[in-house]
């Protein structure tokens, strides 16, 4: 590995010295970051934030959304099987629950279980931008900001003028790999914008284990409407659906029964109402629901069904002044859920924030603060405080604010239910879990002096409290009305004391060449995380911790596209070190670190069409991420592209 990491640090400073005149505008350029309620750019927002527009996707090999962020710098993806099957993301070494999925600033997060998270109903076309907003963000968006916010912003919900596509993509592989999708995008001159987008990605899958096969079958479908009746009024609709169905052995359990596969159907609706009320102030009205039905069959005869439902609603008011800016707003969610073994249960919040922008020369200042209301954690409030100073060659961030995260209905329900004697091991549910809280701190810098290359640094730090966990207890200290086994141990939801969090971001990011004939462009990142129950234990305390187990102490990943003429090469790779792990019962380990690598070349046939080969996991590295959910082996997949 430190050859190849030498290798890599080296063709990059020869480069650099080489090229030092080209430049970095995409990187440097301000960008409006969607997520955060106001008119403002990365560099007034006093955090580490990272914007992939929809003009960069060219640049990654993925997929899946998910696959696409897990090469971002800074960012740690838990996969389960690959092609976005399941995934946990998770930012800054919290928990996958820690993380807040919006989409057009929409709660994604499902109630059942924080699992479900990253199954985004809309496809890569009809992506806008992603942001990744690192670090607290509880004051603006409630609950589960924790270790940040992605925030997936579609073309029909940014008020831009967008232009009209006609793209589609299929792809083949090993495995009976099939994937297809098609976006259409219609513009009626400046009125209204309508697209349509469906992919199908499914796959006999690997025998990753002895008569066992890695299946999946996916779908996505949307459509959604843009249309601007005056120049003060936009109104945004989506509907989409999304179809998962996979196997799912050794996902979420390590029993020896487990013979697995699941079935995941989303439903979604948004609508967005825009109205300029005048020059300086706005207000718009955000709507949205999901319904989510999972079907989890864990051996023949014995079948878990959910069905939650999600609504959400906000009002937003801003004012936006030369200097500054301010937004006041209201949030409304309801939360309902019907499942075999958790029951039927219902709850609801309430939120207010307000957020405001000063803008004094080059110093930005961001206070903002949430108060929150939900019957299972009262009244909450949640401060937060950004800086950031700006010049020609540096940034300078600064951060202090509280997080809360509310328990989901698995963590206070799950096997409440249960029908007969619980088997020793299982997970139980705690309906009394109190909220998580949490204080989170960060200073910064980003250097950009060079017009090639920028180089941001961050050093964190996360104070939590009441830590919602499973906790192995003994079944006579477990207050819950299920029949369990004497003397055995289960795990039971609890609110653990305390958890102290440090870590530290290094990201770069560099345009090497943009010349006529040839782009070399690229990222690369490090992050390093020290958890400890007690302050004074940070570098040398391990946790003990279900959730935070198999969360990477290191990670390393960089991205490469090189552009030359009519050819295009993307490389990838991910790092990750963490504590072993194995389990005898199920024959399985987790290797204490694995470094894995995938590679495709684009063939340009003209100004429209492109033909690709694509590898994954090139030296075919045998790792996982879960104990037991074996990750894909090297996999091979044709690719066609057309697009006008």
């Amino acid at each position: 590995m430190n050859k190849l990491l030498i290798t890599i640090l080296s063709f990059l400073i020869i480069t650099i010295q080489t090229h030092a005149q080209e430049t970095l505008n995409n990187i440097l350029d301000p960008i409006t970051i969607y997520g955060h309620l106001l008119q403002a750019n990365k560099e007034q927002s006093g955090k580490n934030i990272t914007v992939i527009t929809a003009s960069e996707l060219d640049n990654y090999m993925f997929n899946s959304i998910d696959e696409l962020l897990k090469l971002i710098p800074s960012i740690e993806l838990q996969s389960r099987g690959g092609f976005s099957n399941q995934s946990d993301i998770v930012l800054r070494g919290s928990t996958f629950n820690q993380t807040l999925v919006l989409l057009d600033g929409m709660r994604v997060n499902d109630p059942l279980t924080g699992h479900f998270s990253m199954y985004i109903p809309i496809t890569i076309s009809d992506i806008h931008q992603i942001e990744i907003i690192r670090g607290g963000g509880s004051s603006m968006y409630g609950p589960d900001a924790v270790g940040g916010i992605v925030n997936i912003v579609t073309k029909s919900f940014n008020n831009l003028q967008n232009k009209e596509e006609v793209a589609i993509s299929a792809k083949v592989g090993q495995n009976y790999f099939l994937s297809n999708e098609i976006f259409i995008s219609k513009r009626t001159k400046n009125k209204s914008y309508s697209t349509i987008s469906s992919n199908i990605t499914k796959s006999d899958g690997q025998e990753l284990y002895d008569d066992t096969f890695s299946f999946f079958d996916n779908k996505t479908m949307s459509i959604s409407h843009h249309y601007n009746p005056s120049d003060d009024l936009a109104v945004s609709l989506r509907a989409s659906y999304a179809k998962r169905y996979f196997n799912s052995k050794y996902y979420y359990t390590r029993s020896p029964y487990d013979d697995s596969n699941e079935l995941i159907k989303k439903l979604w609706t948004q609508a967005k109402i825009d109205y300029k009320i005048n020059s300086n102030s706005n207000i718009d009205f955000n709507y949205s629901y999901q319904s989510v039905n999972d079907k989890y069959i864990f051996m023949p005869g014995l079948i878990y069904k959910n069905k939650t439902k999600l609504f959400n609603n906000r009002i937003n008011y801003t004012i936006d002044h030369n200097e500054s800016q301010l937004a006041v707003g209201l949030d409304f969610q309801n939360r309902q859920m019907e499942s075999i073994d958790r029951g039927t249960h219902s709850d609801q919040y309430f939120g207010g924030y307000i957020n405001y922008l000063k803008n004094l020369n080059n110093l930005s200042i961001n206070p903002s603060a949430r108060l929150d209301y939900n019957q299972s954690y009262n009244l909450q409030i949640c401060p937060q405080l950004d800086m950031n100073y700006n010049n020609e060659s540096f940034v300078l961030r600064s951060s202090i604010g509280r997080t809360i995260r509310s328990a989901d209905f698995t963590e206070r329900y799950y096997n409440n239910k249960y029908e007969g004697t619980l088997a020793a091991g299982r997970n139980i549910g705690n309906p009394n879990l109190d909220a998580e809280s949490t204080w989170n701190a960060e200073v910064g810098i980003d250097i950009k002096k060079y017009s090639f290359v920028q180089f941001n640094s961050t050093l964190f730090y996360r104070r939590s409290s009441n830590l919602i966990d499973w906790v192995l207890t003994e079944s006579a200290s477990i207050p819950i009305e299920v029949e369990l086994l004497e003397n055995e141990t289960y795990f039971f939801a609890q609110n653990i004391s305390k958890l102290h969090t440090i870590g530290s971001e290094l990201e770069l990011w560099f345009i090497l060449l943009n010349a006529d004939n040839i782009d070399i462009s690229g990222s690369a990142g490090y992050v390093k995380i020290y958890s400890s129950a007690t302050a004074e234990d940070l570098l040398f305390d391990d946790v003990s911790s279900k959730y935070l187990a198999n969360n990477s102490g290191d990670k390393l990943n960089y991205n490469i596209s090189v552009d030359i003429k009519k050819v295009k090469f993307n490389v990838n790779g991910i790092f990750k070190s963490r504590n072993s792990e194995s389990d005898l019962t199920i024959n399985q380990s987790l290797n204490s670190s694995y470094f894995i690598h995938n590679f495709e070349v684009n063939l340009k046939l003209s100004k429209s069409a492109m033909c690709s080969v694509e590898v994954m996991n090139v030296f075919n590295v045998e790792y996982v991420d879960i104990l037991g959910a074996i990750m894909p082996k090297r996999w091979v997949l044709l690719g066609f592209n057309y697009q006008i």
